[in-house]
C-alpha cells in the first residue's frame, strides 16, 4: 500500500492532532537555530526535550492503556512494565548533559516507535496506527537530530 493510501486510513483527528504534536518538536529547535543569546537557545533546548519526555510519557500511557485490555496474567504484568519505560527515559534524559539526553530522546522515540509499528502489524493496535506512529516518530526523532547537530555546530 502507497504511503499517501495507507494516510487516509488513519482518522482524520488523531492525523492531525499528531502532525498538530510535532510543531512543540520543531518550534524550539528553529529558536536554537536562529537565536545567538545564550539563555534563550538554552530555554529552546529545555522546551523541545521537556516536550520530548511528556511526549515519551504518552506513548508510554497509551501501552499501558492498550495492556489493560488484556487478562491479568504474566503478558499484561510484563506490558505494564514496559509501558513505563518511555516515561523513565524520558526523565532520566532531562537529568543527563543536553546532548546526551537528546540521544537518549531519540533513541526512546525510535525504540518506541518500532514496538508500535510492530505491534499494529501483528493487530494488537488498529492497523492505521502502524502508519501514524512512522510518520510521527520520523517527525520527532528529526528535529531531535536537528536540535544535536545545531548544539554540536554552536558549541564547536
Amino acid at each position: 500500500m502507497k504511503l499517501s493510501e495507507a494516510i487516509t486510513k488513519i482518522p482524520g483527528p488523531a492525523l492531525w492532532l499528531g502532525i498538530a504534536g510535532l510543531l512543540p518538536f520543531w518550534l524550539p529547535f528553529l529558536l536554537l537555530g536562529t537565536e545567538t543569546e545564550q539563555g534563550t537557545a538554552s530555554r529552546a533546548l529545555l522546551i523541545q526535550m521537556g516536550y520530548g519526555a511528556v511526549i515519551l510519557s504518552f506513548l508510554g500511557g497509551i501501552r499501558w492503556g492498550a495492556a489493560l485490555k488484556l487478562p491479568p496474567g504474566p503478558l499484561q504484568a510484563t506490558l505494564f512494565v514496559l509501558s513505563v519505560l518511555p516515561s523513565l527515559a524520558g526523565f532520566v534524559a532531562l537529568l543527563l548533559p543536553a546532548t546526551v539526553g537528546l540521544i537518549l530522546l531519540i533513541g526512546g522515540f525510535l525504540l518506541q516507535g518500532v514496538w508500535d509499528v510492530q505491534s499494529s502489524q501483528r493487530g494488537e493496535l488498529p492497523p492505521w496506527y502502524a502508519t501514524l506512529r512512522a510518520i510521527l516518530t520520523t517527525g520527532a526523532v528529526l528535529a531531535l537530530i536537528a536540535a544535536v547537530v545545531v548544539r554540536a555546530v554552536a558549541t564547536g
